[in-house]
């Protein structure tokens, strides 16, 4: 199918009483995709990541495609192995090579932004340097990787060094503060501190780069400002967090104190609603892109004010 067929162009969408004034939250929405397997189309894309000027997508046919931020295809190839699940996130290091926990073979891939697999590390296990089913990682200035975990009770956050040598961990499974139910993404800003998003805890948990926890972030409900199933977190340049919500419909935004800012979106699948979104990332130029899972498409949300 031709790219014109599949790539929607929205013009500026009003979302009704959804930010701390009562005043429609705005953003210019760009969508593109539709179910399929072919290149440009996604079986329930769930994984974003952006490096530089490419957008990485993971759909669960175990594909990675590379599109531009205008939406046009690049690139594709797949991940070793997919029938027992595929990665629910990728990041990038501090080389622009991508960082992808392979959430169902329990380990992490490191790829070349133009497919190469250039090593994969950890095994299944409840060890220090073994991983259930690990959800995130981000990777800090100082080469140190941050890594989300759940299964069998193994509810915690990894840390290891520049060279993958396991450093520390911390983490319960619970609903108690600085335990967790389904640590599913995180992501970390330039002081160091943490952000774990706990997803069925439906709230995001805080911590210094040792895991002593500093906020908590949300609770349970639909209202702005509380969360329902947080799937994913992106830090925006302008010092904002973006969370996309898969049992809301919606993208929330928030300070890193907290503070509640807006929120985009509502159930649907006009440009600018959401059906069951699992994964968000920003630009370093402030855009934010959404996978749109269960629409099987990505969103490109132009909001404004981010850099």
């Amino acid at each position: 199918m031709r790219r014109r067929d599949f790539l929607a162009l929205a013009a500026l969408s009003l979302l009704h009483a959804c930010n701390r004034a009562g005043a429609p939250a705005r953003a210019r929405y760009t969508v593109w995709g539709q179910q399929g397997r072919r290149n440009g189309s996604f079986v329930k894309p769930r994984a974003i990541g952006v490096s530089g000027d490419e957008v990485y997508v993971i759909d669960t046919t175990g594909r990675v495609q590379v599109f531009s931020f205008g939406g046009e295809f690049l690139r594709n190839w797949s991940t070793p192995a997919y029938d027992n699940g595929t990665p629910s996130a990728v990041s990038s290091d501090r080389k622009g090579n991508l960082l992808i926990p392979d959430t169902h073979y329990s380990q992490i891939l490191e790829y070349t932004p133009e497919g190469e697999l250039l090593n994969r590390w950890g095994s299944y296990g409840t060890g220090e340097d073994e991983f259930i089913y690990p959800t995130g990682i981000a990777q800090g200035p100082d080469g140190i990787h941050f890594i989300s975990e759940y299964g069998m009770g193994a509810e915690r956050v990894h840390v290891f060094d520049a060279d993958r040598r396991f450093l520390r961990q911390w983490g319960a499974h619970g609903e108690a503060e600085g335990q967790f139910n389904r640590a599913m993404a995180i992501a970390l800003d330039d002081k160091g501190t943490v952000y774990v998003v706990d997803t069925a805890n439906h709230r995001v948990q805080c911590f210094d780069a040792k895991g002593t926890l500093l906020r908590v972030i949300g609770e349970v409900g639909a209202a702005p400002g509380q969360l329902k199933f947080p799937h994913d977190i992106a830090l925006a340049p302008d010092g904002s967090l973006f969370l996309c919500e898969y049992g809301n419909h919606r993208v929330s935004r928030f300070s890193l104190d907290g503070e509640f800012i807006a929120c985009y979106g509502r159930a649907g699948r006009k440009p600018g609603e959401f059906n069951g979104p699992r994964g968000i990332a920003v630009s370093q130029d402030g855009v934010v892109f959404v996978a749109d899972t269960d629409n099987h498409r990505i969103q490109r949300m132009d909001v404004g004010g981010l850099t």
